[in-house]
């Protein structure tokens, strides 16, 4: 169940990349979404993802139309309602949940940067190398602090470089950083709904470096055992990975003791 969703999200992505920016109009992309065959759930989180991945701003203004509009679409008699979350300024100012977003994305950076980069300071001299786009170690092109590239691709990386240089600045990987991490908590945050609270802020902040891997989609197997309280059982299943299980007959290299971390820290309740 957990691959078929997979895929369906992965469908529909691939689908929105490839259309070409004339087509980001709102009716459009609704029509498009229309004809597919997923449920709204698979359909808004597509969106989502493709909205993190495509830099046009007539894209993202097209994007949080079709969102609101899914968002407000009934579900399939038999389906699962998406989650709408209250807009922000709708809600009265929680500080306390201010203060904890805020440790969760400390701590969510401290978990990410070091697979990511030397140490967790981009401006050290042994990162410059990171300030330009290279490819990461499945040949899609990066930038600053694991930030991939529009799609990926050797034309993506064109465009970037015309939009903005050969290289950035310490500062603008930092900022690019920040707003991945704002993107990946709001996200676990809708994933996981009321059960959000349930989890210690090393636990949503491994969700965090989970989400921004790109492991997270919601109904996962391990993600609903989490939900559950069944931290030990969804720590053994997110391992059961197929790049996991890959990497670690090739021995233990960044990727598999990344997950390894994050399978602890998920079947802790601390």
């Amino acid at each position: 169940m957990t691959e078929q969703f997979d895929e369906g999200v992965k469908e529909i992505v691939l689908s929105l990349l490839s259309l070409a920016a004339t087509a980001y109009e709102t009716d459009y992309l609704v029509d498009l979404l229309k004809d597919r065959p997923e449920p709204i759930e698979q359909k808004i989180d597509a969106v989502k993802r493709a909205e993190n991945i495509i830099t046009s701003p007539s894209f993202e203004k097209a994007a949080g139309q079709v969102l609101s509009k899914l968002e407000d679409t009934p579900p399939a008699p038999e389906g699962r309602k998406a989650t709408k979350t209250k807009p922000a300024e709708d809600r009265p100012p929680d500080e306390s949940q201010a203060k904890s977003d805020s440790q969760i994305k400390v701590l969510a950076g401290e978990l990410i940067k070091p697979s990511e980069i030397y140490g967790t300071d981009i401006s050290h001299s042994k990162n410059k190398k990171f300030l330009v786009p290279y490819t990461d170690d499945v040949g899609i092109y990066t930038i600053g602090i694991g930030h991939k590239i529009g799609d990926g691709s050797q034309s993506a990386k064109n465009k970037w470089i015309k939009k903005y240089g050969h290289s950035i600045t310490p500062q603008f990987a930092e900022n690019l950083f920040n707003k991945q991490l704002d993107y990946h908590l709001n996200r676990v945050k809708e994933i996981f709904g009321a059960t959000f609270n349930n989890l210690s802020d090393n636990q949503a902040a491994v969700l965090v470096d989970i989400s921004y891997r790109g492991d997270l989609l919601p109904r996962m197997d391990w993600v609903d055992l989490l939900q559950q309280g069944k931290n030990i059982e969804a720590a053994n299943e997110y391992l059961d990975h197929k790049e996991y299980k890959k990497r670690k007959k090739g021995g233990s290299d960044g990727v598999v003791k990344r997950m390894e971390r994050n399978a602890n820290i998920l079947a802790s309740r601390a």
